[in-house]
């Protein structure tokens, strides 16, 4: 299991500690995500299902705060399903705990946002959507994460959440599974782990967005030398061709002496920096007076280029 995965997530957010407010409006987004409201015999049973044990053992100790004291199951694996754990509450219990979970209405309803004393603790609400039903790519892929919900009223509230934990908000689309709000950002995804109480995973998120980092800026950094050497091997071959065309039109003895000298340091040596052309001067001349005798060698084959020729 890659450390920053999402069971790996999952299980360290499970072993987080929180008292019985935190524990309302995480119950509260968990059962949204992952539980089921089911009827019969004019009784509703709530019922919990994951394929990680470890949310399932979270739910079932933060429900025991509560005062409430559900059943376990294990579902074993077969050929084309993993091993499933869950936990139902007491039909005599369901509606109640549900109401008070924002789960269900007074009167029964669904409710598909959390209520608005939840609202005030963000990070649990979320944290409930995310061992629920949410998804964490491992630190060495691409950064990506995601809250999936049943309805899109819910993932906008999500959304909302999570912007206001790491100013990003998610964007929201819809699924063949329903809707999802989706985080892409790196840095955002580890501030976010953090927020929500995943230390380790927040650390090895942010090791390797670090090392990606650095990847990326040695790459630029390879590029642009890669680039500069290419613009300086070009502009040389630019100025031994007008040092060719001047000694050709003008011959040697027909240069002045200052730009004699710097025509053959940059002939002998076509692959010299500015300043190591200046320094094969007599006297040895900064690079910029370098620049200036090539400038002038040119100018110069110019204007005898241009010249009619004599009688």
């Amino acid at each position: 299991m890659a450390r920053g995965s999402t069971d790996d997530v999952r299980q360290e957010l499970a072993r987080l500690e929180v008292d019985a407010a935190a524990a309302e409006a995480e119950l509260g987004a968990l059962l949204r995500a992952a539980g089921t409201l089911r009827r019969g015999d004019g009784r509703s049973v709530l019922e919990l299902a994951s394929g990680t044990g470890a949310v399932v053992r979270r739910a079932h100790r933060l429900l025991q705060q509560l005062g409430v004291h559900p059943t376990v199951w294990v579902r074993e694996a077969t050929n084309v399903t993993r091993r499933t754990y869950g936990l139902v509450l007491d039909p005599a219990a369901s509606p109640g705990v549900a109401q008070l979970l924002g789960v269900l209405d007074a009167a029964g309803r669904p409710l598909p946002t959390a209520r608005q004393r939840h609202l005030a603790r963000p990070a649990d609400v979320v944290r409930g959507a995310l061992l629920g039903a949410g998804s964490v790519s491992a630190p060495r892929r691409a950064p990506h994460l995601e809250l999936l919900t049943a309805r899109r009223d819910t993932a906008d509230q999500l959304a909302d959440l999570v912007a206001g934990l790491v100013d990003v908000r998610p964007s929201v689309g819809q699924t063949t599974a329903g809707h999802r709000a989706v985080l892409k950002s790196g840095a955002a995804i580890t501030e976010l782990l953090g927020a929500l109480g995943a230390t380790g995973a927040y650390l090895a998120h942010d090791e390797q967005r670090m090392r990606r980092q650095l990847r990326g800026q040695a790459q630029r950094l390879a590029n642009a030398d890669q680039a500069n050497v290419r613009r300086a091997v070009e502009a040389a071959g630019d100025q031994v061709a007008a040092v060719e065309r001047a000694v050709d039109l003008l011959g040697w003895d027909g240069l002045p002496e200052d730009l004699r000298g710097v025509a053959l340091a940059r002939l002998a040596n076509p692959a010299a920096s500015l300043a190591e052309v200046g320094g094969l001067c007599d006297p040895p001349v900064g690079k910029s007076a370098v620049h200036r005798r090539l400038a002038r060698l040119r100018d110069l084959a110019d204007e005898a280029d241009a010249a009619p020729d004599g009688p």
